[in-house]
């Protein structure tokens, strides 16, 4: 027999509110909530947006006094790191190990120095690229059991494809524990994370095409779970003529071709970012087999001549 409380909050029509806010995470973030009352509404989100403020300032690149840049202007220095550095390294180690080197956070600096070769319009220096390459194959830190951690790498780190997922996380799971609170949603840029039984349905554009009025390729349901995309249809660099492609397999240096696109689904955010760009990396049918392999995750690939791949579990996702 429900309680005369748990009656009344049926009764009562729910608060939902929506907003959106500029130059948070890089991006446009997205914050809605549906909770009891609009008090517990406002609290839900102002614990959303407390939260993104404490995790940017632990893992902001740009930010010179982020606990991150710290850390990283410190090599060879065995220094303690809080939980949330440690967090997102430790994710960073399993799917570098996961992808077979696919995913890795060095690969910002081959794409800083195929950026740097566009702007004196040659190929990068075959030696430099090798050498480089030869540097990713080590360990880039070592994580202690002590809660302390030794930086290696030498070259520019970027953990941006697992950072702003594991902020989003944790943004919509401190909404989500605010009592009241039905749905949450935490929409950065396209990277979401939904909390909630009802979930919401997020269209799959054409990742080839930047028009924005065209049908949608699918239409995907997210309930309680994340939603993650990579394109490389548009961006890359223009040298002598050749388009080459911004997205880097880290195990050769060189620009990758072929996916224009990968829309990921998986149970948290990080977790869809991090198979985002390792499908973006990998041929079809090696990234399917990745995705295939994680617990609840389902993709779709779509290749630059158009044919759309999707995983095992993807079609039981789809609406419409």
């Amino acid at each position: 027999m429900p309680s005369a409380l748990s009656l009344l909050r049926s009764l009562c029509p729910p608060a939902h509110v929506r907003h959106v806010y500029e130059r948070l995470l890089g991006t446009e973030v997205e914050v809605q909530v549906v909770a009891d009352s609009r008090r517990r509404a406002d609290e839900a989100e102002g614990a959303a947006l407390a939260e993104i403020e404490r995790l940017t300032a632990v893992l902001n690149r740009f930010d010179p006094d982020s606990e991150l840049r710290r850390w990283l202007a410190r090599p060879d220095d065995r220094t303690v790191i809080g939980a949330d550095l440690e967090a997102v390294l430790r994710l960073a180690d399993h799917w570098r190990q996961v992808s077979g080197g696919a995913f890795h956070p060095g690969a910002d600096a081959l794409g800083a120095l195929w950026a740097a070769a566009a702007r004196n319009r040659s190929l990068p220096d075959p030696a430099a690229l090798g050498r480089l390459v030869h540097d990713l194959c080590a360990d880039p830190w070592t994580l202690h059991g002590d809660g302390s951690a030794t930086l290696h790498a030498r070259y520019p780190l970027g953990l941006n494809a697992l950072a702003k997922g594991y902020i989003v996380d944790r943004a919509a799971h401190a909404a989500a524990a605010v009592p009241g609170v039905r749905e949450v949603l935490v929409n950065a840029g396209g990277d979401l994370r939904t909390a909630g039984p009802r979930g919401v349905v997020v269209a799959v554009a054409d990742p080839r095409s930047r028009r924005d009025d065209l049908p949608p390729m699918a239409r995907v349901r997210v309930t309680d779970a994340a939603l993650a995309s990579s394109g490389n249809a548009h961006r890359g660099v223009d040298i002598a003529g050749h388009w080459h492609s911004h997205v880097i397999d880290p195990r050769s240096g060189r620009p990758v071709s072929g996916t224009a696109g990968v829309t990921v689904v998986a149970p948290d955010c990080a977790t869809a970012d991090a198979l985002a760009t390792v499908a973006g990396v990998l041929d079809v049918p090696a990234a399917l087999t990745v995705i295939d392999r994680q617990v609840g995750c389902a993709a779709l690939i779509v290749t630059d001549t158009g044919h759309i791949h999707s995983s095992a579990g993807w079609a039981a996702l789809t609406s419409g």
